[in-house]
């Protein structure tokens, strides 16, 4: 089925400003950054996951569900927009986090007692048994639901499955247009590796579209192996689900864990630097746990010399922003 055919439902308001940070740039001495505003994206308080849910949550309307549930951690962006978009399609959303680095009600965990979301907090810190061990205790719960009269739906994690990913191939044409508007050839695009979906549809997306764009990821979650594995399988599965002619081999995906820092919602020296930057000289704010450290990455890549002023660089803004009120004793240190 193509893209153009798939069942789509409105959740955002595209398309998101893409525009030059001119301040950032002349700051760094180094290549000219663009950046994309997913954080604007109109759901909620925004972010790139609004485009997943379009097409997955227009999947659950068709077979009639009226009960969401996924998992994410406690400060998920993720199951924050999938939240707020079960309000706008009138579902009940269910949320099975995982104890994360602030699990008091603060930032998104506090929008969630406003939305009325239904959270568990789960006794479990592992990140990667979001996509292990919670999925059995989602589908536990889907049948006790279901049991209830209720008609549930699962929803991974980052909604990481092909149709989900479908979102960022589409976003890819979207940045394609913006960019060919403002007449710049783009190097190179860098975001946050989280669950892996976003990256892959963009890279898919813009192989399709024959822009030679390097798509590089941030890992903030995982290992360089196991977010190169979940690019790929992402790839090909979604490849498959759309008939798109193009690929991505193994060797052409692009993923650095250097930033990882201690791990998964765990900011570094750096992250935290970054965003206070960003904030000062362009007026936008960054989270600690994505675009932080996907910033943090940008920057040391400048510094090292891999980007230089005559380079443009597109940074993709992946949302989050209610973050930082949870981590305020981080970002005031």
């Amino acid at each position: 089925m193509s893209l153009v055919e798939l069942p789509r439902v409105s959740l955002g308001q595209w398309p998101t400003a893409l525009y030059e940070l001119k301040n950032l740039s002349r700051s760094l001495g180094g290549p000219r950054i663009f950046i994309k505003r997913e954080d604007l994206s109109g759901l909620a308080l925004g972010g790139n996951k609004c485009r997943k849910l379009e097409y997955v949550l227009a999947k659950a309307q068709q077979n009639g569900v009226d009960t969401l549930i996924t998992s994410g951690s406690s400060q998920s962006n993720f199951a924050l927009q999938m939240a707020a978009a079960a309000g706008r399609l009138g579902m009940e959303a269910h949320l099975m986090l995982i104890t994360g680095v602030h699990n008091e009600i603060q930032g998104n965990l506090l929008l969630h007692r406003i939305l009325g979301s239904k959270v568990t907090i789960l006794d479990i810190h592992d990140p990667g048994d979001m996509f292990s061990l919670v999925p059995e205790k989602m589908h536990e719960l889907a049948a006790e639901l279901q049991d209830r009269g209720r008609k549930p739906m699962v929803v991974p994690a980052g909604a990481l499955s092909p149709l989900g990913t479908a979102g960022w191939v589409s976003a890819a044409q979207e940045i394609h247009d913006q960019l060919q508007h403002l007449e710049i050839e783009m190097g190179t695009t860098v975001l946050a590796n989280g669950s892996g979906g976003t990256q892959a549809g963009l890279a898919l997306g813009f192989a399709n579209l024959g822009r030679k764009t390097e798509v590089l990821g941030i890992s903030v979650l995982s290992e360089k192996d196991q977010a190169l594995e979940v690019l790929s399988d992402q790839g090909l599965e979604t490849a498959g689900l759309l008939g798109l002619k193009a690929t991505v081999s193994r060797d052409e995906w692009r993923v650095q864990d250097d930033y990882l820092g201690p791990g998964y919602g765990l900011p570094t020296p750096e992250c935290l630097q970054a965003i206070h930057l960003v904030a000062k000289t362009e007026a936008v704010f960054l989270d600690p746990v994505y675009t932080g450290k996907a910033m943090a990455g940008l920057i040391d890549q400048i510094r090292k010399g891999r980007f230089t002023s005559r380079d443009n660089v597109l940074f993709i803004h992946t949302g989050g922003t209610a973050a930082n009120f949870a981590y305020n004793r981080e970002l005031q240190a």
